[in-house]
């Protein structure tokens, strides 16, 4: 429906208007990782907090916000979400399977979003070991 949309209204083929987008702001590479956590690692993952994370870099970049609730209606996401200019992670317990699942997105290739999981995952057996959370 929406590529017909899109034709409808600008008369253009949805993929070149998709490639048009890519060229100026990048492909976007996603991935999803899943470990196994414990009930306790589960709500503590849950709980995570903002100021948890210390550092402000992740896979070269910046960290532009740390979010633990939706921006639009302030509810809980359970869990972190991690945001730069070129990428993202967000890590959340599984509400059904005793694991944890790391969600990220990159917009500068495949060996940035690789290195987003592994920094990400760090993270999170940080913060489920006890540790304080350090962003590279």
């Amino acid at each position: 429906m929406l590529a017909a949309e899109i034709t409808a209204r600008t008369g253009r083929d949805p993929g070149e208007t998709y490639r048009e987008l890519t060229s100026e702001f990048g492909e976007s590479l996603y991935d999803r990782v899943e470990a196994p956590a414990t009930p306790e690692q589960k709500e503590m993952l849950g709980k995570l907090s903002a100021p948890q994370v210390r550092s402000t870099d992740l896979a070269g970049e910046k960290v532009q916000t740390i979010l633990t609730h939706a921006p639009g209606n302030g509810a809980s996401i359970g869990g972190l979400k991690v945001v730069t200019e070129n990428g993202w992670f967000a890590a959340r317990p599984s509400g059904t399977e005793n694991i944890y699942k790391i969600y990220a997105e990159s917009f500068r290739g495949a060996d940035h979003l690789r290195r987003i999981l592994q920094e990400a995952q760090n993270i999170v057996q940080d913060a489920l070991t006890g540790g304080q959370i350090l962003l590279a």
